[in-house]
């Protein structure tokens, strides 16, 4: 089991990359809103120091600074 842990602006891709996972019913932890995204990566980070066993997911598409950042974590 691995812990997977992301941040992103937008639901839908996050959506996405569960489909593409194949991951449809899958459990996801989403905190937020961070208003910026190094409020989102601190977040993220420390995550990743708490869980040993984790993967970064790495935000996709263009960043809008007028749109919160959510943080979300979910096992694959």
């Amino acid at each position: 089991m691995t812990i997977m842990i992301g941040i992103h602006q937008h639901q839908d891709k996050v959506d996405k990359l569960y489909e593409n996972l194949g991951l449809h019913a899958a459990p996801l932890t989403a905190v937020g809103p961070f208003p910026t995204k190094r409020e989102a990566l601190s977040w993220q980070q420390s995550m990743r120091e708490k869980i040993r066993d984790s993967q970064i997911v790495d935000p996709a598409g263009p960043e809008d600074n007028q749109v919160p950042w959510y943080g979300f974590s979910f096992e694959k």
